[in-house]
Parts: structure tokens; sequence; C-alpha cells
């Protein structure tokens, strides 16, 4: 009978509860050999490995979350395989009382499980082969057997006692090989420890993607930074033209964004997973053995360097942005003061200009008035001259005399009052208060 429950669960506890009880340790029983595969998939690879593993012989039952399913296959085969955010892995993982070795099993539910592994969909970024032994006394014939050469050999005691031998290579078969003593440790801290390193192992690799893009970035860099310096030069002298300029520092900015969106995803998971790396390196608690490289030398050696590169191309390439950035902004500022002068000098051009045409206007007003008051008067002399006939005691040449001051601001008062109002029907009208 299933309790009532008296609360409201949120729509994520489950997702959030089921994530806590992801990437159990597998079962181990001491000797066993475990196989594991990392692959990285893009959309249509990661359908199709769904697709193959919901058609998997054996029933990979669903663990906790979708995202993770395991199955059991004959009595002594644990088949795991787990999604990731980019990657997925597929781990394998034979006990019994068989001899570990490097040959790979004889039993047919075993081959079938390795075949089913190695042939799902994805790109392989690490396969390692573990062999799993009781001892250092046991590990003996299998490091002795793996290849491992003697300047390469990795060694050293991790997990509060137990001993690993590697070389971090790819060996014939395509597979890493690892030997693990367990020297005593119980079941559960065996397991732990085993997927310490498997995982140190995959973010490894995963972190070290970023390196060949950083790489290549690293000297299309170089020569947009002496781009940048070149441009730079030229705005200082102020020989070539802004908007030449301006163009250029469009172009370079354009560059500099497609690097840095093209190589960031790559460069942020580089870093988060070199973390991952470095909080996996501190469980295991490496206890370095004298004269052997340890997993952390190793480590140190190898993969910081790669990190930190990865790291100075995010900081360069945000340099660099904020430099190109620097500079455009100091261009158009130069080119926005430029058209402030310009304008200035414009709207001082045009003011003389109106300042002329009013002096023009006012120059033909008074000869307008001047030559219509001339004509009025001529006009107005024709009828005096007339009545001067029949009374020789008028004189029109007197009366036009008299009349020409009256004629003349007639005149003006009329002209003036003309211009103005034809000025006045082209002013914008006052808001009302």
């Amino acid at each position: 009978m299933v309790a009532e429950r008296r609360f409201t669960e949120h729509a994520l506890r489950p997702q959030v509860v089921g994530e806590m009880q992801l990437r159990r340790e597998p079962a181990l029983t001491v000797p066993a050999r475990m196989i594991q595969l990392v692959r990285l998939l893009d959309a249509d690879a990661r359908t199709a490995e769904l697709a193959a593993v919901s058609a998997m012989p054996g029933d990979l039952r669903p663990g906790h979350d979708s995202r993770h399913r395991e199955t059991r296959l004959g009595a002594d085969i644990h088949l795991h395989w787990e999604q990731h955010s980019e990657a997925s892995t597929v781990t394998l993982v034979r006990g019994g009382s068989d001899p570990v070795g490097w040959d790979f099993p004889d039993a047919a539910d075993a081959r079938a499980a390795i075949a089913w592994a190695e042939y799902l969909p994805g790109a392989v970024i690490r396969a390692v082969r573990l062999a799993i032994v009781a001892d250092e006394g046991a590990a003996a014939e299998l490091v002795a057997s793996a290849g491992f050469p003697a300047g390469q050999l990795v060694t050293c005691h991790v997990g509060g006692g137990a001993r690993i031998w590697t070389d971090f290579r790819i060996h014939d078969d395509g597979y890493g090989r690892m030997v693990v003593a367990a020297n005593g440790l119980l079941p559960g801290d065996l397991a732990r420890c085993v997927q310490r390193l498997q995982e140190l192992g995959n973010y490894r690799n995963l972190a070290l993607l970023g390196l060949p893009p950083a790489r290549t970035a690293w000297a299309d860099l170089d020569w947009l930074e002496q781009a940048l310096e070149q441009v730079g030069r030229a705005l200082a002298a102020g020989e070539v033209r802004d908007d030449v300029l301006l163009g250029r520092l469009i172009q370079l900015s354009a560059d500099i964004l497609s690097i840095d969106s093209g190589c960031a995803y790559r460069m942020s998971a580089t870093a988060a997973y070199g973390r991952i790396v470095a909080s996996r390196l501190a469980e295991l608690d490496v206890v370095p053995i004298a004269g052997h490289r340890s997993l952390a030398d190793f480590t140190e050696r190898r993969l910081w360097p790669a990190v930190r590169t990865c790291a100075a191309l995010t900081d360069r390439l945000a340099l660099l942005n904020g430099r190109a950035a620097q500079f455009t902004a100091l261009l158009r500022t130069r080119i926005e003061t430029h058209i402030e002068n310009q304008n200035g000098r414009l709207l001082a051009s045009m003011d003389r200009s109106a300042r002329m045409q009013l002096q023009l206007q006012q120059l033909v007003e008074g000869l307008s008035t001047v030559a219509v008051s001339y004509y009025a008067l001529g006009l107005l002399s024709y009828p005096l001259k007339a009545v001067e006939k029949h009374w020789p005691r008028l004189s029109a040449t007197l009366l036009l005399g008299l009349a020409m001051p009256f004629v003349a601001l007639l005149v003006f008062h009329l002209i003036h009052g003309a211009r103005s109002r034809l000025v006045s029907r082209d002013r914008p009208a006052e808001p009302a208060t």
C-alpha cells in the first residue's frame, strides 16, 4: 500500500534527488577485469545510441534516472551505461575466479557484451582496460606483461593504500591499460577508488580537448594582435581616413568575436573539467613511491599546462576584444568631434548667410521704397499738372515736393508690412499656454 503524501511535491524533486544517486560505484570482487569506453556524441549519434541501448539484449534497466542504465549478463558480468552532458560511458565489469590478463575473455556472453560496447555510436575519446588484483604480488606478473615502458611508467599509492600502474598510452588493441592492487581495501572503498581513477582519466581527456583549438586560435590571435597594433598606430598618426579605419576595426572585431564564439564553449568546458580533475586527484590522496612518477606528477606536468593555455587564450580574447572596443570608441569619438566641428562651421556659415540675406533684404526694401515712391510721385504729377493748367496759382512742383516724404513713408510702411506678413506665415505656431 502506497502511503498518501500530504504535501505538494515540487516537480523537480525526483530529478534532484535522483541526481545524487547517479554514478554509483560498480560492484567489485577481486580479482576483476574492467573495460570502460567514453564517447563524444552529437545529436544524431545520441539518438542512435539511445536506440541501441533500448535494444540491448539482457534488459538494460533504467536506474534512478533515464541517463543511467545497468544490467547483469550471466553470473559475473555487470554492464553500466551512463549519459553525460556531451559524452557517454559504457563500463563492463567481470569478476570471478578466472585469471586476470590482457587477453579478451573467451566466454560468449563476455565477448558479445564487449562487441556491443565497442560498436555503439559516437567517437571514443577514452578506452581503458583495468586489471584489479588483491595485492602487489599478484600484480607483478600483470605489470610485466602490460608492456609499460620503464621511462613512462606511472605508479603510486592511492585511495588509502591501493597501488596503481599505468603508462597513459594507447596500446595496440586501442585501449589504455592500468593495474590496480587493492592491498586490503574493503570492497566499497576499492570501488570508490576505481571510480575516481576512471573519472580522473575521463575528465582529463575531456579537458585536453580544448588544447588543439586553443593552439589554432592562438596563431590567429597573433595576426589579429598585429593588425590591431597597426590600426592603433594609424589612428594616432591620423594619416588614414576615419571611415577606412572604422571599417578595419569592425572587421577585426568581427574576426575576434568569431574566434571567441567558436572556442568559448570548449575553453569553458576545459576549465570546468580541470576543476573536476583537481577534485578527484585530491580525493585519491596520492602517495608517491620513490623512484617513480606519481599520478599527481603526471597530471601536473601534462594536464595543468594545457588547462592554463586554454585559460590564457580566454584572457587574451577578452583583452583583444576590449582593445578593439577601445580603439573603436576612440575613433568614434574623433569622428563625432569632427562632425561637431563641421556642424559648427556650417552653422557659422549659415549665420553669416542669414545676416547677408537680412542686409540684402533691408537694402532691397530701401531701394524698393525709393523706386515705388518715385513711380508713385510720377503718377501723382500728372493730375497735379492738369490741375495747374486750370489754376495757375496752384504749383504742382510745390505740391509734389511736399507730398514726397508722406508718399515715401506710406510706401515704406506698406512694403514693410507685406514682408512682415509673409515672414509670419512661415513661422511655426506657438503652443497655447
